[in-house]
């Protein structure tokens, strides 16, 4: 049997997607609420990891060392960094980058110590989703809002398309672990723009809906 961990954006995405486990058992931990059960074959446990790199990297941790998951899967939500993205769009990270961090000579800026640059989702598991845009995630612990911020960002990486605060994390702690993940982001606003909020209020509406429904794929492909 598969065991597969998921790291979840929302609440609301938590509450939909359980509604599918079958013989769900809730668990505590480090102040986080997992859910194991299972779909068919696949023993699942999933987690809302909360924001930034530190809750995203205990919460994969937890699920690799506590659960003991073959793979993790992460969905959530991320600001975009390219022009030709939609409110909605959802992209497979390929490619993680961390957008914040220097280490200082040798290292090249993003990259951590005795890591590679970029961080990757399994190459087998991005397949299962053939017809979302592919490319690179920026990731970083705080939260983009003006124009200048995302365009210092894209112009460390212009191949960057979204920009979030967990996925590096999650891609280091996957790394580390040998454990294959998939990475799939969500638009949810653009940074600097005039109506930002806006945006991402009107996002929240049928996101997490959209985000439940891409998760099943993925785990429909299994």
């Amino acid at each position: 049997m598969k065991k597969i961990g998921l790291l979840i954006a929302m609440e609301k995405e938590m509450e939909l997607f359980t509604e599918s486990l079958q013989n769900m058992l809730p668990r505590k931990i480090h102040k986080c609420n997992f859910y194991s059960g299972n779909i068919g074959d696949k023993q699942i446990t999933a987690v809302v990891s909360g924001m930034g790199n530190v809750n995203a990297a205990l919460c994969t941790s937890d699920l690799i060392n506590l659960f003991g998951v073959d793979m993790i899967i992460n969905i959530g939500v991320s600001g975009g960094l390219d022009a030709t993205l939609n409110i909605g769009d959802f992209i497979v990270g390929d490619d993680i980058v961390y957008h914040d961090l220097w280490c200082g000579e040798p290292y090249i800026y993003g990259q951590v110590a005795g890591c590679p640059l970029f961080f990757h989702s399994a190459p087998q598991l991005a397949a299962l989703l053939p017809d979302l845009r592919h490319g690179l995630l920026c990731c970083g612990d705080m939260f983009i809002t003006k124009a200048e911020e995302l365009a210092n960002i894209k112009k460390q990486f212009p191949d960057g398309l979204a920009v979030d605060m967990e996925s590096a994390a999650i891609a280091q702690t996957c790394y580390l672990y040998d454990k294959p993940l998939l990475s799939v982001r969500q638009i949810s606003d653009t940074p600097g723009v005039e109506h930002q909020i806006e945006q991402y209020e009107s996002f929240w509406q049928n996101a997490p809906q959209n985000s439940v429904k891409i998760l099943s794929e993925i785990l429909e492909k299994l």
